[in-house]
């Protein structure tokens, strides 16, 4: 499994992460998502790896610099919010302000994606957070064994 790439945290690592403010590469108010994920559901993992990047890149342009063509690679291929690690169980996780129904293809995309990068991982589990959704997102993602999780059902006005 791919572990070299993101923002790698251990078990040892979640107080500091419940409390926390931001998280790599996130919005504030994607940060907060997450944190009330962890807070919710962390104690259940061994590790905790951010911004996990999965997936073939665009290629870069030749003629320039190899700085910007490793930038270019680098920026290019998908990127997973929060991976969980529970022994070698893993938890894919996507964090959104609103689920929407967006969030589904995003989400298989990355299962898609995980599994062939490491054919030789079991297959992952799939959770969509965010503070609020509707019922026909909610059931749609759980109908494709999506878990989603509403952190606060107060939507803007």
């Amino acid at each position: 499994m791919q572990t070299d790439n993101g923002y790698w945290f251990t078990r040892a690592d979640l107080p500091t992460l419940k409390i926390a403010a931001f998280y790599p590469e996130r919005t504030t108010r994607e940060s907060l998502v997450l944190r009330d994920f962890l807070i919710a559901h962390g104690d259940d993992y061994d590790r905790f790896g951010f911004s996990i990047r999965i997936g073939q890149s665009a290629n870069p342009d030749p003629s320039h610099l190899i700085g910007v063509q490793k930038s270019t690679i680098w920026s290019n291929r998908k990127r997973i919010d929060l991976v969980c690690l529970a022994g070698s169980a893993v938890t894919l996780v996507e964090a959104k302000v609103r689920v929407e129904p967006s969030a589904l293809g995003q989400i298989l995309t990355y299962r898609q994606l995980w599994m062939q990068d490491n054919p030789d991982a079991q297959e992952p589990r799939l959770v969509v957070i965010g503070r609020y959704s509707d019922t026909d997102t909610i059931d749609a993602l759980g109908a494709h064994g999506v878990d989603v999780f509403i952190y606060d059902q107060q939507a803007p006005a």
